[in-house]
């Protein structure tokens, strides 16, 4: 496995518009954790999912990678493994070069696609854990600087 860097993640985060494949509209669901918290960090969120309705978070919703702005340049995949190869060879061919396979979405062919195209690629990592965590996250940050397993 290739080492994450922590010069590879600010690259991600440093963005101001992310865009979230596999947005789910269930409000408990690990996605709209993901989604309430960068927004509160005042991130710019698109929600990628057919099936997603418009919320509170914001107004900009699409159908497909391929339908985001030209000039998005980040992307967060929280979509089931089966799905995320496709996900990531769509974001290639609109251009997206930051791209984020959160932990259980992330699969062997779409790391090495990823690689291939030469694309910042974060995987193996939560989002929580780089963007302000609080709570438990915050807590499971500390463990992990306190082992010696953040990205350096």
């Amino acid at each position: 496995m290739q080492l994450i860097t922590q010069q590879q993640i600010n690259g991600f985060v440093s963005g101001s518009t992310i865009a979230i494949a596999g947005a789910s509209r269930k409000e408990k669901s690990f996605s709209a954790e993901v989604a309430k918290h960068l927004a509160a960090q005042n991130y710019k969120l698109w929600f990628v999912n057919p099936n997603f309705e418009k919320s509170e978070l914001t107004d900009n919703k699409v159908n497909s990678v391929s339908d985001l702005p030209q000039d998005l340049k980040h992307l967060l995949v929280l979509t089931p493994a089966i799905e995320t190869e496709a996900v990531v060879s769509e974001a290639i061919g609109k251009g997206i070069n930051n791209i984020w396979i959160q932990q259980h979405s992330e699969t062997t062919a779409a790391i090495e696609l990823a690689h291939q195209n030469k694309v910042n690629l974060i995987h193996h990592h939560c989002i929580f854990m780089f963007t302000n965590p609080t709570g438990m996250h915050k807590f499971h940050r500390s463990i992990k600087r306190w082992f010696g397993s953040l990205p350096k």
